[in-house]
């Protein structure tokens, strides 16, 4: 019998019968992190078990795992809670028995009692709100620890526990009930350890060295949690965050933890590969014909991470994929915006970045290196102290962390780092567009930006932008020109673009060789008439005399690119030739 099958919205499957037709729904796990509702509602999981049994081999026993942002933590951290605690054991089978630690499980399968926290989204807007929100998220996860394992503990020990006035003393007395010989050994839990403290980094610096510190609150709690471990009531530590500043500024008050991010065959314990990233795409029904080409634009968009050297593939960031999907699955098109709002959310804090420690504008070579396209070596910080100067390397590494740099490659003794994406690229650009309305005084307006960039677009007309980019020359200061290059135009330019979005923007690609300044080619869904291809140039007003010379080099230039196997095929393609003198555009010229 021959079977057929197609897939629809939210991957659903039909399998072709004589006179039956029989539907499977597999969905899409957008937004979800919870492994049991995954399981039993139908959702897509990518099977990243084995990993378990690799922790459990190392020697090892309290452990960090750090990722960017939205990379699936929440979500690992869930599969750990049913894998080991105790009151899941009668589900096993039914939540990883079609996953390799189902068919591969480990001696230590649901026989803790888990003690979990999760330190996301606390209010950290004062230090009396860090505290309570500290403290709440301390006694939320007691309460359910105490809720779960009731029987091992009576009313009165729940109320003596959770009576206690600090979070420190709160789960001290809960591990000194728990330290009777009939009660499992204790598995701690933390997912989003740094997320609050991060926050406290970017711009309150001072109170966050304070709450590490000998006396702090944080430091406390997990001298507590140390303690524990010391004396065998609490058996495994596992906790995720982001960067390790917080754990390394912990110092002596948790020096137990090893932070395994950066060990090779940890580099795609989250992320999805490419090949995933494939099969995800042939769930959303999408024509064979048209995989590569939704492949080739998914991977300039969302890949690139890579966490080791040695790392075996690079990976995608899991939740930017799953938004992609999610938005062909239910409108069969691609998404306007390439990165989900609340991604975008987590990873716009680049200038709070750009100024921790009160020295953004010392950084802003790094951001022009970046914003040119250009790698940067440094050597990667595993530790962080604030006892010391915090240095250009210290910087980049946490870029690293953040997921707003990724390995390029290795070099000497150190490792070059790039930005892993364009997603990440258009950030930076919506970073550089605010410094350059504080730099120069004025509002960028906005409707007018829209307006020129589309006019271009789709009538292949660039006036309106070229005075808007002349306009922008002239608020720049005297002593800015001094070191203004055709680079820096450039970047001006690309910073519009960027804002509008229309367009997949390439910074000098190599075509044959070769690199034109701007390519402009379409991003689906827009469908604007014309691919764009812009030559700029760029001369001091003292050297306006080269004006013909190196009009005609742009000519030139702009001609070899058309002719070339890469340019030639872009549908619709308009290539114009822009030579600044000063802050006037004296060149507009289209160049066939």
């Amino acid at each position: 019998m021959e079977i057929k099958f197609a897939y629809c919205l939210r991957i659903t499957v039909f399998y072709s019968l004589p006179s039956v037709y029989l539907c499977f729904m597999v969905k899409l796990p957008y937004g979800t992190s919870n492994f049991q509702i995954l399981v039993n509602q139908g959702y897509l999981y990518i099977d990243r078990t084995s990993y378990l049994a690799q922790i459990e081999e190392m020697s090892e026993k309290n452990l960090f795992f750090l990722r960017p942002r939205r990379f699936g933590k929440s979500l690992w951290v869930s599969v750990m809670q049913y894998y080991y605690g105790l009151e899941h054991k009668d589900k096993f089978h039914s939540l990883f028995g079609k996953y390799h630690i189902g068919k591969n499980p480990t001696s230590l399968a649901n026989s803790y009692l888990v003690l979990k926290f999760d330190f996301s989204g606390i209010d950290t807007d004062s230090k009396e709100k860090t505290y309570r929100g500290f403290s709440f998220k301390v006694e939320l996860g007691v309460q359910l620890f105490l809720d779960t394992y009731s029987q091992y503990f009576s009313v009165k020990d729940k109320q003596d526990i959770l009576d206690k006035p600090a979070p420190e003393i709160m789960i001290g007395s809960l591990f000194t009930y728990a330290q009777q010989p009939e009660i499992p050994l204790i598995y701690v839990v933390i997912d989003e350890y740094d997320h609050f403290t991060n926050e406290l980094i970017s711009f309150r610096l001072i109170e966050f060295q304070e709450i590490v510190s000998e006396n702090g609150y944080v430091r406390k709690f997990y001298e507590v949690i140390k303690t524990a471990t010391q004396e065998g009531v609490v058996d495994r530590f596992f906790a995720t965050g982001v960067a390790p500043i917080t754990l390394d500024s912990l110092t002596s008050g948790f020096n137990i933890g090893k932070n395994i991010s950066l060990r090779p065959h940890y580099n795609e314990m989250m992320g999805f590969t490419e090949e995933e990233v494939g099969d995800i795409l042939k769930s959303i029904d999408i024509p064979i014909s048209k995989i590569d080409e939704m492949t080739e634009e998914i991977r300039r968009w969302y890949n690139g991470y890579l966490f080791h050297p040695r790392g075996n593939k690079r990976v995608y960031n899991s939740d930017m994929v799953l938004y992609f999907a999610t938005e062909y699955a239910q409108y069969q098109n691609y998404p306007e915006n390439l990165l989900d709002t609340n991604i975008s959310s987590d990873y716009g804090k680049i200038g709070k970045l750009f100024r921790l420690g009160g020295e953004e504008s010392g950084r802003l070579k790094i951001l022009e290196q970046l914003l040119k396209e250009k790698d940067i070596y440094t050597q990667l910080t595993e530790q962080y102290s604030f006892a010391r100067k915090f240095t250009e390397y210290d910087f980049l590494s946490l870029l690293f962390y953040m997921g707003l740099l990724t390995i390029k490659g290795t070099y000497r003794s150190g490792i070059h780092l790039q930005i892993p994406n364009d997603v990440i690229r258009q950030l930076y650009f919506q970073y550089f567009s605010e410094l350059l309305e504080r730099r120069l005084d004025f509002k960028s307006e906005t409707i007018k930006v829209e307006t020129a960039v589309e006019e271009f677009a789709w009538e292949n007309n660039p006036q309106s932008l070229v005075k808007l980019l002349g306009k922008t020359l002239e608020q720049l200061s005297n002593r800015d020109w001094p070191k203004f290059d055709e680079k820096h135009l450039k970047t001006i330019l690309i910073t519009y673009l960027y804002s509008v979005g229309i367009y997949h923007i390439q910074s000098e690609p190599e075509v044959n060789q070769k690199y034109p300044d701007i390519l402009l080619r379409r991003r689906p869904p827009y469908e604007p008439p014309y691919q764009l291809m812009i030559e700029l140039k760029f001369l001091k007003k003292k050297d306006a005399s080269q004006l013909e010379t190196v009009s005609d080099q742009g000519r030139n230039q702009l001609k070899t690119y058309l002719k070339s196997e890469e340019i030639k095929d872009l549908e619709n393609l308009r290539a114009w030739l822009w030579v600044f003198v000063g802050t006037k555009a004296v060149v507009v010229e289209e160049v066939e």
